[in-house]
């Protein structure tokens, strides 16, 4: 028997021990280890803050669910990996343990580098937990007037959420927007373009902004935030009155000690099998590998299928061969989708590489919440598998 150890509790683990659990019964062992034993639903956290999610829709005990499928999970911290002697160092609630793997799936996702710039965790409102996310939400809630503004900090690659907040924002205060009241700014430490590097738009989210009455700022590398200001490396200075910002991403300190494995930034080189530079039975998947462009959820669970595909056929004694592509289909704006919340992968039942199984039905509790997306019939060849 061998065992099968995936490093990480989110969208990239998950779907990699999904695969390979369906395909070999308990003929060999999977075991998953988390820092957390809940997994937060992401692509479901916008709609909380603007829309009608509850916290308990978002975010779920894994443990029942892994259960059910054979897999053994452990709660703990990855302190360091030993590709020689093919272990892991565990740390958890007062133990320290060392789990020794045959094939091993490195999925622990990006850390937030808050540090990186001065003021940003004491004036700015996030949106990558749920109790950040709560009080963003109450924040909107008790606001009247001013300038409320959001976007990307340099090193973040999370441009979703800021432009569905932005469009969001747009729509709750547009009587303000209107009247001169309150406006909607957008920040990017490059271009639009840039941030959704990787993606194929079907709409104009410059296009979607203007119609919104939300200002785009690019070029806005922000690199010191106050009370009531942001600046920007160049010198320029934006006010604010709400400000909600997604911080910078890092990798895990624990690939650092493995040299090349890691870019410079610490994340993890890939191959498009999902291998791991150099190393012999060990995948990465998810937040943590180095990329180009956006890290969206879905790319994620392709990213853990493709994953856990590889590692099947290891076990099968057979040669690897799923391979990842790097791009992304989605759409915006009332053509397809609702204006506001970004509708892609999770909710459009066309992309046929998702399956309602995945993350333990989530997305189909989603695209039920929310309705079908409805593709035009001549724009459906855009959207072929």
């Amino acid at each position: 028997m061998a065992r099968v150890l995936i490093l990480g509790g989110g969208f990239a683990a998950i779907s990699a021990a999904e695969t390979i659990t369906a395909a070999i019964g308990d003929e060999h062992e999977v075991m998953l280890v988390s820092n957390s034993s809940d997994l937060t639903f992401y692509p479901a956290i916008v709609p909380m803050v603007f829309g009608d999610f509850k916290p308990d829709e978002v975010k779920f005990d894994l443990r029942p669910k892994l259960a059910e499928r054979g897999i053994n999970f452990l709660k703990g911290e990855v302190r360091a990996i030993n590709t020689k002697r093919r272990t892991v160092e565990i740390a958890g609630d007062r133990f320290r343990s060392t789990v020794g793997y045959d094939h091993l799936i490195v999925a622990v996702g990006r850390r937030l580098v808050m540090g990186f710039v001065p003021g940003l965790a004491e004036y700015a409102h996030s949106l990558l937990s749920i109790d950040a996310a709560l009080k963003f939400k109450e924040a909107v809630a008790s606001f009247e007037s001013g300038s409320i503004v959001v976007g990307l900090c340099p090193g973040a690659t999370l441009p979703v959420p800021v432009c569905e907040s932005a469009l969001a924002l747009a729509r709750r205060f547009h009587k303000g927007i209107e009247s001169g009241k309150v406006s909607v700014t957008v920040v990017v430490p490059t271009t639009l373009d840039k941030a959704f590097e990787g993606s194929a738009l079907f709409r104009d989210v410059e296009q979607e902004f203007d119609r919104a009455g939300v200002r785009l700022v690019s070029d806005f590398a922000v690199s010191d935030v106050s009370k009531n200001e942001l600046k920007s490396a160049l010198g320029a200075n934006i006010r604010h009155d709400l400000l909600m910002l997604i911080p910078p991403f890092g990798g895990q300190l624990s690939l650092r000690s493995l040299g090349h494995v890691a870019n410079f930034s610490g994340f993890a080189n890939v191959n498009s099998k999902m291998q791991v530079d150099g190393l012999e039975s060990v995948y990465a998947a998810g937040d943590i590998i180095g990329v180009p462009g956006p890290k969206f959820g879905y790319m994620a669970i392709r990213q853990g299928k493709v994953a856990g595909a590889n590692v099947l056929a290891e076990l099968r004694r057979e040669e690897p061969s799923a391979e990842y592509t790097h791009k992304l289909e989605w759409a915006i704006g009332e053509k397809y989708t609702d204006p506001v919340f970004f509708h892609y992968g999770f909710w459009d039942e066309t992309l046929n590489d998702f399956d309602d199984s995945a993350l333990f039905g989530m997305a189909r509790k989603l695209r039920e919440h929310y309705g079908p997306v409805t593709i035009p019939a001549d724009d459906q060849h855009r959207f072929a598998a």
